[in-house]
């Protein structure tokens, strides 16, 4: 039996199903018995059969390492378990670690990660997050947060400052994804799969030979249809309707043992209905009291406006229903280009990576969430990012193992905005006013160079010091105009920076590795659109992160348990805000930019463990505890100075929890199958400083749990599965966010949804 093209059987192999999950009842007896002798499981257990976890391979540090070697907190997933789980959205495999977290803004381009409570705040359109994210060790983090996830070898999550390798921007970690790479056999698979709101997802893989042990081709491609899981009633139709559609070709051209040349383009393109979400009826304090008061009196005295409720009513009594009285329409096409090259000697090997990638991202239509046409506006970003990378690193077994880096990299950012009034004449403008633009562009030049050296003092020991020195050179131009503000800003910034990285592994038996690291992340500062001179700039951020960690396998090789706390300490922290007023002299001024908050601090502890706890059952699981604060910020929020200090930093919950256990099992001779039952929880959280000031809903967004079913049958190269999502139809959301200027508080709910997967694999 065969279900991939690169490994046996998924029922009867026992994989190292890679750290993760579990309840957080486990958390306890977990660590009781870590602490206890190693023979206690296996003398309850038949000593005839002996089950052991398998080495887990991963290239965080740029070479092939054991995970439970390397002194960074990885959460690490196989090709295999990349499938059984059916991760296809950022969401699914972020949430699969400890202390880890995703909102959504009513996209799939609109995501937003929080790791060890550092978060991207300055949105979705700034090109400095607070993640690195390599596709093939070459940087997209520029142009998109939710890659394509199809024909994926393995995904790697690095919690933690990853600036040594991951480059700027990557303050609280790192997330690298290797695609499977053209070989030298004639194989293949054709996937697919229907569910719930008419979706249906095809996929297929053929890799093929061109030239015998010298020249191979991998091509795939990718469809997904589905009418979505909201409607909306208005007359115009539409919803959350999307398409998507992804291709990639491949290619590897080894012409000796010494050279590999791997060269491959992709391309991917989404359309969405719309900006999902439903209407919460709490409208923003400016929308309530400034633009709307006199339009909508709130007859009811509960702080939401009657006439919104547009005949489909508010959550949670609607939760896919909406009324929007203008079409809408929302979408990213990408393009991307990589080749990379390895060439290696009797002692090194040398890499070099040059790749180009670019993206537009369009948003157009309704704002306002409404029936009643009051405002539409029309957006487009465009990204490109072009860098070439060479590394050199020692290869032979050595006390010494070093790696250098250099780096060039331009990125290139365009966006254009505009905001019209609608035929309801909001403030008595006529029809078509304009009331908002902006104009900008902003290029960065980058260069890099980065190493690491980690040196061997004894069987026990091994201490590394690295880093990376950057400098970047901005040029920033915007023209706009919001209401009765009218900006022209072009400026140049330089910034430069070195990030250290400082670690020590301590190995006193071969199944256990102790280490502590101390790290820096820096994301630097940037230009902006302000109603005074000295608020157009803002400042670089910058983190220093302290942490002690345990990697084991205990029972007999049977379990593993990797332990971590840390305690951050940041500095500047930047972070977004969106003023929306009437002036003095009665004029409307909507402007957004970016604060600096003083200090903040997180301290937390993550603990991941696997259980083979018989031959056919496996049991995953992750716990994070995060205490994530701002120790000293006033923010501008809502026309006022608020004091945040001591307040919850956004989109950082206190706890998060996963877990899965998997049954394989032999039906026949000619069936085998497997169960696999899924969990996550998260707990409670404000999503956005906005929020801060408020209590109650919608800004406090509930903890919530789910489930996930999937249930599969294979029989020789045939595998059919079919799948639950949200297995008790959990009712909860992730985000409250406002949907625009004018809008109220929208929200996505969540939903349940049934599957049917076939998949047929061919060839070698």
């Amino acid at each position: 039996m065969k279900y991939s093209q690169h490994s046996k059987s998924i029922y009867r192999k026992r994989p190292a199903l890679l750290p993760g999950r579990l309840a957080m009842a486990l958390l306890p007896a977990s660590i009781m018995l870590a602490l206890g002798p190693d023979s206690t499981f296996a003398q309850e257990q038949d000593e005839q059969r002996r089950l052991a976890i398998e080495e887990v391979i991963v290239t965080a540090q740029k070479r092939e390492q054991n995970l439970q070697d390397v002194p960074i907190a990885i959460t690490a997933f196989d090709s295999e378990t990349i499938v059984k789980a059916m991760f296809a959205d950022i969401s699914d495999y972020v949430t699969s670690a400890p202390n880890a977290s995703v909102i959504s803004n009513g996209a799939r381009s609109r995501r937003q990660i929080s790791i060890r409570g550092v978060t991207n705040f300055l949105g979705h359109e700034s090109p400095n997050g607070t993640t690195g994210f390599y596709v093939d060790d070459f940087s997209v983090a520029n142009s998109t947060i939710n890659p394509p996830i199809f024909d994926i070898e393995q995904i790697e999550i690095l919690r933690g400052p990853q600036a040594t390798y991951f480059g700027r921007n990557a303050l609280g970690g790192g997330i690298s994804i290797v695609t499977k790479k053209p070989s030298n056999v004639f194989e293949g698979s054709g996937m697919i799969d229907y569910s719930s709101f008419n979706t249906l997802d095809a996929e297929g893989v053929l890799n093929t030979p061109l030239i015998e042990d010298t020249l191979a081709m991998r091509f795939t491609v990718k469809s997904t249809t589905s009418d979505g899981y909201i409607k909306n009633i208005n007359p115009i139709g539409g919803g959350n309707d999307s398409d998507y559609g992804y291709a990639k070709g491949a290619l590897r051209w080894t012409p000796n043992e010494a050279l590999t040349i791997d060269a491959s383009f992709q391309y991917s393109e989404e359309e969405v209905g719309m900006r999902e979400g439903i209407p919460s009826g709490v409208f923003s304090l400016f929308a309530g009291n400034v633009l709307y008061a006199g339009l909508f009196p709130d007859r009811d005295g509960d702080g939401k406006s009657d006439p919104f409720i547009d005949t489909v009513g508010f959550y949670p009594d609607n939760r896919d229903r909406t009324n929007f009285g203008s079409p809408q329409s929302l979408g990213t096409n990408m393009r991307n280009g990589v080749i990379r090259g390895d060439y290696t000697t009797d002692n090194l090997l040398f890499t070099s990576i040059t790749g180009y990638i670019n993206s537009d991202f369009f948003l157009a239509g309704d704002i306002d969430g409404g029936s009643r046409d009051f405002f539409n506006e029309f957006r487009n970003l465009n990204r490109q990012s072009i860098s070439t990378e060479f590394r050199v690193q020692n290869i032979t077994a050595s006390d010494w193992q070093w790696s250098l880096g250099v780096l060039y990299a331009q990125d290139e950012n365009e966006s254009w905005n505009r905001t019209y009034v609608g035929a309801e004449r909001v403030f008595g403008l006529p029809d078509g006013f304009l009331i908002d633009a902006d104009d900008s562009s902003e290029d960065t030049d980058t260069w890099a160079v980065f190493g690491q050296v980690d040196y061997t003092l004894n069987d026990q020991w091994t201490l590394s010091g690295g880093g990376r020195f950057s400098s970047e050179d901005k040029s920033t131009d915007i023209v706009g105009f919001s209401g009765a503000l009218e900006t022209i800003i072009s400026a140049e910034n330089s910034f430069t920076d070195f990030s250290p990285r400082i670690a020590a592994t301590f190995q006193p038996t071969d199944n256990m590795t102790w280490y502590g690291t101390i790290s820096k992340g820096y994301k630097s500062g940037g230009v902006q659109i302000a109603p005074n001179p000295e608020a157009e700039s803002y400042d670089p951020e910058e983190l220093w992160n302290y942490e002690v960690g345990l990697k084991t396998d205990v029972w007999d090789q049977r379990a593993r348990l990797n332990f971590a706390v840390f305690y951050m300490d940041w500095s500047d922290m930047q972070v977004a805000f969106q003023e929306n007023l009437i002036n003095e002299d009665g004029d409307f001024v909507l402007y957004g930019g970016v604060n600096n908050a003083e200090s903040a601090t997180s301290t937390g502890a993550e603990l991941t463990g696997t259980l083979l706890l018989t031959e056919d059952i496996t049991m995953n699981f992750g716990v994070g505890y995060l205490d994530a604060k701002f120790d000293e910020f006033t923010a501008l929020i809502d026309g006022a100075n608020r004091d945040l200090d001591g307040r919850t930093i956004p989109n950082s919950p206190k706890w998060t929890a996963n877990a899965d256990v998997e049954y394989g099992f032999d039906y026949n001779a000619n069936w085998a199958g497997y169960v696999r039952l899924e969990w996550k929880y998260r707990d409670e959280i404000k999503p956005d400083t906005f929020a801060l000031i408020y209590s109650g809903f919608p800004w406090d967004v509930p903890s919530f749990n789910f489930f996930n079913l999937r249930v599969g049958a294979e029989y020789n190269n045939l595998l059919l599965v079919a799948y639950i999502d949200n297995l008790f139809d959990a009712d909860y959301y992730t985000n409250a966010y406002q949907k625009a200027f004018a809008s109220g508080i929208h929200l996505e709910p969540s939903y349940q949804s049934f599957g049917l997967r076939a998949t047929y694999m061919f060839g070698n």
